[in-house]
């Protein structure tokens, strides 16, 4: 999936918009997509947890990233939920969650935000 949006990502011009405000929408089967300034994905909510299936930012080094790991983490917390992300491909992305306290393998790394 994520290839997948590297390439579209190439096509578009970079999003730009407010780091402090979340944006989402339906997007299919349960799915949410989010904006949060440059950084856009998809999320759901499934067994307890916030579930990022994909992140994509489009202008990096602008601290839009740590916005949204912000959201998502106070979210979690809030909800007693966990946060995980599924089908990490991405090596460095692998790396940036495992210094953030997440563990697991390229298929879901997981942090305990708040949940049991």
């Amino acid at each position: 999936m994520n290839w997948l949006i590297k390439f579209l990502a190439k096509r578009i011009k970079p999003i730009e918009g407010n780091p402090n405000e979340f944006l989402e929408r339906p997007w299919r089967n349960g799915w949410r997509q989010f904006l949060i300034g440059s950084v856009h994905g998809l999320y759901r909510t499934k067994d307890k947890e916030y579930q990022i299936l994909a992140i994509h930012n489009t202008k990096g080094g602008n601290g839009h990233f740590e916005k949204t790991m912000e959201w998502f983490e106070k979210s979690a917390k809030r909800d007693k939920y966990k946060l995980s992300f599924l089908e990490i491909e991405n090596p460095k992305l692998r790396e940036k969650l495992s210094f953030l306290g997440f563990i697991g393998d390229k298929n879901k790394m997981i942090k305990n935000s708040g949940g049991e």
